[in-house]
């Protein structure tokens, strides 16, 4: 199974922990350096302090130098003094100095101070070179006074901002289906069976998106239930009102034939309820019967045999090959299709007669059944296979028939993988019966 999501997330999270080391030592490294110099007043302050000296000692009053470095000494609390290097090496050495460098006593003023370290010794030479004026950095002139703070939001509150950040992203990109998808479902338990989530997710492949297609997969299913339901129920009510009033006229009248109405009707009323009761049960279910192998030309020949004993004055013509030929099925479930679909026929051939064709293909058969009826207008060869569905109610009530055998044989059929449709012909309607697999008897 695919784990996009999971996938997605790791990235997402392995990219946010890289950018996070990498702008955290970034920025740490920039402010570092920025909050290692000393500030532009304060080299200003230290070269006029380094002209200063060198003036006093051009002017040849060592007593003044010595006056004043002491004077700076005591006002800054710092070391300070006036220093001339002689380049005197006391080793010998294999490589020369290169040129234009030179020794030096302290640091640049130029150069970043070490922020936890000591403050260093300051370096301001003369103009001429000849001597440098040294003073221990005081302490109002060290920069970095604010880095400890910038170190501890640097470390601290940067992170967490951007972890904030990454989670309001993953948030977003994972709650935001999950809302709409409670949204549709609360508008399903409000009674739209119509809601989608799929066509809100465009572009997404993930679990949730797969989640969504289940949910609409499942709306679709529940809302055709309980939409098949409500017409079941109100189908139902409307069939059961003619019979309930002719037996109600039945009671009331004094005709000696008043008892066999009654049980004429009571028997229509039970085989009414009967078959809306499996239809219902077939929907809800999702009825799958363990297939079993079936001699479908055997119970073609006991169900025609069924319905010449039963209707004596009609023509049923059966057409099976010679041997027999087994199918992956169910005995009940196929055996009542084929019984509804040949009744349904014989009902609707009174002055013609009924042909039943097994047909075997290289791996299925087909059932074609043939009435000698005025068949069915083009629009509404779908349309018979729905409950209590009837091209001409008046003509079915006088047979008995309520339009449930087509809607039960179709979903009998479904159940053990099989279909069935209608089409005109010539002289009345075909329904054939298709996708039924042939096997061995010993095979399942």
């Amino acid at each position: 199974m695919s784990r996009k999501l999971f996938w997605k997330l790791s990235l997402i999270l392995s990219l946010g922990s890289i950018v996070l080391v990498w702008l955290v030592s970034t920025l740490s490294l920039t402010l570092e350096s920025n909050a290692s110099k000393i500030a532009a007043e304060h080299k200003a302050e230290l070269r006029a302090l380094g002209q200063q000296a060198e003036h006093l000692i051009q002017q040849g009053d060592r007593a003044a130098a010595s006056r004043w470095v002491n004077a700076l000494r005591a006002e800054e609390g710092v070391f300070v003094s006036i220093v001339r290097v002689h380049e005197e090496t006391l080793v010998d050495f294999d490589v020369e100095m290169p040129r234009g460098q030179s020794m030096e006593l302290g640091r640049s003023v130029e150069w970043g101070i070490h922020l936890y370290h000591d403050n260093p010794l300051m370096e301001l030479p003369f103009s001429d070179g000849s001597a440098s004026l040294v003073i221990e950095l005081p302490q109002r002139m060290r920069p970095g006074q604010w880095w400890p703070y910038m170190h501890f939001a640097l470390h601290t509150l940067v992170p967490l901002l951007l972890m904030i950040v990454i989670s309001v992203l993953l948030y977003r990109h994972v709650m935001r289906p999950l809302q709409q998808l409670e949204h549709a479902t609360r508008q399903f338990m409000a009674g739209d069976f119509a809601i989608r989530v799929g066509p809100q997710l465009k572009g997404r492949s993930d679990e949730l998106a797969r989640l969504a297609a289940t949910f609409d997969a499942m709306a679709a299913r529940i809302g055709s239930l309980i939409q098949t339901q409500r017409h079941l129920i109100n189908d139902l009510s409307h069939e059961l009102r003619t019979p309930l009033q002719r037996l109600n006229l039945a009671l009331s009248s004094g005709r000696a034939d008043k008892e066999q109405r009654i049980y004429r009707e009571a028997g229509l009323m039970q085989k009414l309820v009967e078959d809306t009761l499996s239809l219902a049960w077939l929907d809800n279910a999702a009825y799958k019967p363990e297939p079993v192998p079936v001699d479908i030309r055997a119970l073609l020949e006991v169900i025609v045999d069924d319905a010449r004993y039963e209707y004596p004055d009609r023509d049923i013509q059966l057409q099976v090959p010679d041997q027999q030929i087994w199918v992956a099925g169910s005995e009940r479930s196929l055996g009542q299709a084929c019984e509804n679909i040949i009744r349904n026929a014989v009902r609707h051939s009174p002055d013609g007669p009924v042909t039943v064709r097994l047909i075997r293909q290289a791996e299925t058969v087909e059932i074609w059944v043939r009435d000698q009826g005025p068949g069915v207008p083009e629009k509404l060869l779908d349309a018979i296979f729905k409950p209590f569905f009837r091209v001409d109610k008046s003509r079915e009530r006088e047979t008995g028939g309520f339009g449930l055998g087509l809607a039960l044989a179709r979903r009998q059929l479904e159940s053990i993988a099989a279909r069935v449709k209608a089409q005109n012909c010539n002289d009345g309607l075909e329904i054939i019966i298709d996708h039924l697999q042939i096997i061995s008897p010993q095979r399942l």
